[in-house]
């Protein structure tokens, strides 16, 4: 994909399209005919970044996402997602939908700082966490912030605050390996001395354990329900998207290991913390992803990078492997 976060760099997503293109540049320079065709897949909104839930392109492709109900999806100023495709010319003719698929490469920056810490150069995700996406909408009071008492305020923005707090120390509370994290908040007046009436913010937690996360997001509503009703502060919740863990096919991870021994670049065995489109492509296609390092684990900023030979290395992964696969009859 080549979509980006508001702040991000230049390699989350972007690396895989361009080293992909470098790969197919190479297999005709070379005159190799393959028993497959290999096809390079640009993926519309892997982010979700203005347009939620993440992954749409992939998603609906796969069957998993229905298209109008994308094209429907609207931003935080009330634009349809199929209005801006039009916009900009990307709206295409050809149907997104699914269609036979021998093997499905993605290839990544880690986005995280395992690689780097180990010494590691190439990393072979065994597969992607679970992504449950939710959005909270909160109603308090409007009103002068001089003369209203503390007492009896129904300030939206305190009541999200507390919440927000419960989000952070889930995790702990669960006692087990996830993660979950508020992300986006909109303050409405948001003014200095205006009580704001209105706050929506999201949720998103992301698991191994399916059933944990969705345990999770139960004791937290629970917590969320609680707050709301003390503050005096309406809640609605949507529950915008979930997607279960994906193992990938055990074969082409071996794969991507075994190249990468051969090639002589150290590798990792690991799990992706980050959500990608072969989670949707996992559904439906054998699928492997291969990571090279981010400095300093930085990503979805604009600091974030990759050193050129790691980008290098993780091509010539890729190369290999798709070769492989493209040659199996």
């Amino acid at each position: 994909h080549m979509d980006s976060q508001p702040k991000g760099g230049r390699f989350d997503g972007i690396l895989g399209v361009m080293g992909a293109l470098e790969v197919l540049r190479t297999i005709n320079e070379n005159k190799i005919e393959t028993e497959w065709p290999i096809v390079i897949v640009d993926w519309t909104n892997e982010e979700g970044s203005r347009f939620a839930p993440a992954m749409v392109g992939s998603g609906v492709w796969a069957g998993a996402l229905d298209r109008d109900w994308v094209y429907n999806r609207t931003d935080i100023n009330g634009k349809r997602f199929v209005d801006e495709l039009e916009r900009i010319g990307y709206k295409g003719t050809v149907l997104a939908e699914k269609r036979p698929v021998h093997a499905y490469y993605e290839y990544h920056i880690e986005q995280g700082p395992v690689l780097e810490q180990q010494g590691k150069i190439i990393g072979a995700p065994k597969g992607i966490l679970c992504l449950h996406w939710y959005d909270i909408y909160l109603e308090g009071e409007a009103n002068q912030v001089g003369p209203t008492p503390m007492e009896g305020r129904h300030d939206a923005l305190c009541t999200a605050s507390e919440m927000i707090l419960k989000v952070n120390e889930l995790p702990a509370r669960m006692g087990g390996n996830m993660v979950s994290t508020v992300g986006e908040i909109q303050n409405y007046p948001n003014s200095r001395n205006i009580i704001p009436d209105k706050v929506h913010f999201t949720v998103d937690i992301r698991s191994w354990d399916d059933d944990l996360a969705l345990k999770a997001w139960e004791v937290v509503k629970k917590d969320f329900e609680e707050i709301a009703q003390r503050r005096g502060c309406p809640i609605r919740i949507e529950e915008t998207w979930r997607v279960e863990h994906s193992p990938f096919d055990q074969k082409l991870v071996q794969k991507v290991l075994d190249t990468a021994d051969e090639l002589g670049y150290p590798a990792l065995h690991m799990v992706s913390g980050a959500g990608h489109d072969a989670s949707y492509m996992n559904q439906i296609a054998p699928t492997s992803m291969i990571f090279v390092p981010s400095i300093g684990g930085r990503s979805h900023v604009e600091v974030e990078n990759t050193k050129w030979e790691d980008c290098e290395a993780g091509a010539n992964v890729l190369l290999h492997t798709i070769l492989q696969s493209a040659m199996e009859v």
